[in-house]
């Protein structure tokens, strides 16, 4: 993972990821999902899991990097990624002088929907220094 992003994802099958995580498998919700995605977030400080429980064995992730916070574009974008539906968000946080925005997708490179995130994407590239896709497979 380049240093600039602000969070890692790795999916595991559900049985195995509950082994590792007792507290997860209290919650009945976690039965009925063959997989999960654990995401990290490291900083100097600490490190956070956050665990999803997920029906399919490969998501995406999208990465904008450098992008002015007053955008109307932005807001506009987020309303978009919805309807894709979001698993998890970073939020919008900054790093340096640079605005960092993640989020997590319940859509994988093979769905046909996929193509009109691109169109999405490619019509308002020009705003971000980066948009980067890139699919969080079974691991």
């Amino acid at each position: 993972m380049p240093k600039e992003y602000l969070t890692d994802a790795i999916i595991k099958r559900n049985s195995e990821a509950l082994n590792i995580f007792p507290y997860a498998s209290q919650n009945s919700l976690f039965e009925d999902f063959p997989y999960i995605l654990i995401i990290r977030l490291l900083s100097k400080k600490f490190a956070k899991l956050t665990i999803y429980p997920i029906n399919r064995d490969k998501i995406l992730k999208v990465i904008f990097t450098g992008f002015s916070i007053q955008s109307k574009v932005m807001e506009e974008l987020i309303k978009k990624l919805k309807s894709f539906g979001i698993i998890h968000t970073s939020g919008i946080t900054s790093i340096g002088d640079k605005l960092y925005y993640e989020c997590y997708l319940d859509l994988s490179l093979n769905d046909t929907i996929y193509k009109d995130l691109k169109n999405v994407l490619d019509k308002i590239k020009k705003i971000f220094d980066d948009i980067n896709i890139v699919e969080i497979c079974l691991s």
